[in-house]
């Protein structure tokens, strides 16, 4: 008797071509009706992480290794990986565990050699697919940093936020970062240390946190003192910097005095 999974995913990336869950789980359940294959259950995976370890797949894996699962059938073989490598060696691992897989758009059967064979080309296909949208997504960010001057990070430092679709300075959170700059030029005559245990006394005094509540750390200090950002300049990496359009927290005065 046929022990039959399905898995069912959607991730961030490339998955506009109506393969929503239910879209998935309405396909899975048909093939199964069409083949008389006996469905036990069915995993729901919502992936938008960057980390290799997924639940779903786990438990599937312990399945498989259990006895308790033969056959695996997905929408597609791209639901069973993030990359070619991670999903090589997971397929085959299910397949040394004796487990069946089945793809129902792409017509696979992983128990017969021509299915093995055309798995290992849709896999390459996928990756290749993958690593193009993103690079397409990485020079969309180079251009609009290089040409447009806008934000290419999607989390905004602290004294901004972000407001339909763009960036624009945080009222009370940028009065924080105005005083932190005043008080570190103020204090310009102590060494490092010392500057910023005073900063963090008298943020403490004034009752002034960071986000989400958080007591300001060192670090945070650190950050905000040495972010070109609030003075109207954005910095990435080997790209260099450009002025940005989001306007300036402190002059570049003030902030080059404590640079």
């Amino acid at each position: 008797m046929n022990k039959t999974f399905g898995l069912v995913r959607v991730s961030s990336v490339g998955q506009s071509d109506n393969t929503s869950i239910q879209h998935q789980k309405d396909t899975i359940q048909k093939y199964c009706e069409l083949y008389n294959l006996e469905l036990t259950e069915i995993i729901e995976e919502v992936y938008t992480g960057t980390t290799e370890d997924r639940d779903g797949l786990n438990y599937l894996m312990d399945k498989v290794k259990s006895d308790e699962c033969d056959t695996i059938i997905v929408y597609k073989i791209d639901r069973l990986m993030r990359s070619f490598r991670s999903g090589i060696n997971f397929i085959s691992d299910l397949i040394d565990n004796g487990c069946k897989i089945i793809s129902t758009q792409e017509q696979i059967d992983t128990s017969s050699i021509s299915g093995k064979f055309f798995m290992n080309i849709l896999l390459s296909m996928s990756e290749m697919e993958r690593n193009t949208i993103t690079q397409r997504l990485q020079n969309g960010k180079k251009h609009r940093f290089l040409n447009e001057g806008k934000m290419v990070c999607s989390n905004p430092p602290f004294g901004y936020k972000r407001d339909n679709g763009t960036i624009v300075i945080e009222r009370e959170e940028s009065k924080i970062v105005k005083y932190i700059f005043s008080l570190w030029n103020r204090y310009s005559e102590y060494p490092t240390h010392m500057r910023v245990r005073r900063v963090n006394r008298m943020l403490f005094k004034r009752g002034y946190r960071f986000r989400k509540g958080v007591s300001f750390k060192s670090h945070h200090i650190h950050r905000i003192i040495n972010n070109p950002f609030y003075k109207g300049v954005i910095s990435i990496g080997d790209l260099g910097t450009r002025k940005h359009q989001y306007g300036n927290v402190v002059s570049p005065r003030l902030y080059n005095l404590c640079n």
